[in-house]
């Protein structure tokens, strides 16, 4: 009886059946954890170069114009068309076209783009920024065109 003790012991020393899946278990919420901020870093650069270039695009329209009702809508109509090419909602996004005085050649016109990014869907990202929401924004600014000829 005693020999078959030993025999069970040293058997059971030695089996690695169940190695693999130790491991397995062991590496899973590291590559998962890694995998969840891939997708949190590619969600979050998608959409801060979609707004990067709405302002630019805003603010490409917005100065192309002499008359500021123009302009504004000009560019605001440019950077929905430049968010529904990205696939994003463009009601969601709060577009501001500001001129750094008044408007007329020459002048500064700013453009900024606020946009709440939802990634409550991602493990831990909801937990980690606190209401699963990542707010982003842009700027970019552009001169109105100085040597074009008036035109209506």
């Amino acid at each position: 009886m005693v020999v078959s003790k030993v025999s069970w012991f040293r058997r059971l020393r030695h089996d690695q059946s169940g190695q693999g899946y130790i491991e397995f278990m062991l590496v899973l919420p590291l590559f998962l954890l890694t995998i969840a901020g891939l997708i949190l870093f590619g969600r979050v650069l998608y959409v801060k170069l979609a707004l990067d270039m709405t302002t630019y695009d805003a603010c490409r329209a917005a100065v192309e114009a002499m008359d500021q009702t123009d302009g504004i809508a000009q560019g605001n109509a440019a950077g929905r068309n430049t968010l529904h090419g990205f696939f994003l909602n463009a009601g969601a996004v709060r577009l501001a076209i500001l001129p750094q005085g008044a408007w007329g050649r020459g002048t500064r016109v700013m453009c900024q783009a606020r946009f709440n990014l939802y990634v409550g869907d991602i493990p831990l990202a909801g937990t980690i920024s606190g209401s699963g929401n990542v707010n982003l924004e842009a700027s970019s600014w552009s001169r109105i065109e100085t040597w074009r000829s008036y035109w209506r």
